[in-house]
């Protein structure tokens, strides 16, 4: 059994990354501030300048529910603009910041980008239109069971989870590899769906669960994934994934990866 999330206490923040993926680090909740960190690769587009001097910016619109008033800020460079990269990791290039304080009422955080300048040009990176929906993980799911039990008939082993969701998740799914077999390796992870196992508790949180055979002595690495309101969500326990074996229980450790 494992629990334990990573970095909890951490500020949140978001990283938009040059090949177009969006790290969520740390806790993203309500009453927050989360700090977007974005490379500018993502829109290298607009790169007007005036008398020698960068004249283009690069814009995060944002709200907090689907319906909300929308919000703007601009994102800033702490080191100016990158002219040369050494490699294309996440943070070597021109790396863009801001702040964005969430309100204790808020639904989710959406956010979309301008870049425009001096030119007058505007280009987007709004998902193609559906713009960057983030949930709040923690409240939206919370696992009460993660083990692996051995099977006392037949040389095999049980992956068992358990959850609580909210009343808004929909086909929520465990992704799961196994660790310490390496016949077992693929290129994608094994995805379990999780099946509703009763009715809506007190808080309208519903219980799911779901149950494979996994090779004996099994380490399991998992991330779960679902959807609210049609978008789609993962929970990465901040990019680390959970981890849980037989006897993990006994284990404070237990949980990373």
């Amino acid at each position: 059994m494992m629990t334990r999330r990573m970095f909890p206490n951490d500020p949140p923040q978001i990283t938009f990354t040059k090949d177009y993926r969006q790290l969520v680090h740390g806790d993203l909740l309500p009453g927050r501030t989360v700090k977007l960190i974005y490379d500018a690769d993502r829109l290298p587009y607009e790169r007007s300048e005036e008398q020698g001097q960068k004249a283009w910016t690069v814009k995060a619109f944002y709200k907090f529910v689907e319906q909300g008033e929308v919000r703007a800020t601009d994102l800033w460079s702490e080191s100016g603009v990158v002219l040369t990269k050494v490699t294309n990791d996440p943070g070597e290039g021109t790396m863009m910041i801001c702040d964005i304080d969430l309100p204790p009422d808020a639904d989710h955080l959406t956010v979309w980008f301008l870049n425009t300048g001096k030119s007058g040009a505007q280009f987007w990176d709004s998902n193609f239109g559906k713009n960057y929906i983030f949930r709040f993980v923690v409240e939206d799911l919370h696992i009460d069971l993660a083990e692996v039990v051995h099977d006392p008939k037949d040389p095999l082993s049980w992956f068992r989870i358990e959850m609580l969701a909210s009343s808004e998740v929909s086909g929520l799914a465990v992704l799961y590899r196994i660790m310490n077999d390496p016949s077992a390796v693929r290129e994608e992870d094994t995805r379990l769906p999780l099946i509703p196992t009763g009715p809506p508790d007190s808080e309208g949180k519903c219980k799911w669960s779901a149950t494979a055979p996994v090779p004996e002595n099994a380490v399991v690495r998992f991330t779960l994934a679902y959807d609210a309101y049609g978008n789609p969500h993962t929970d990465t326990n901040s990019g680390k994934g959970y981890l849980t074996w037989i006897g993990a229980e006994r284990n404070p450790q237990a949980g990373v990866v």
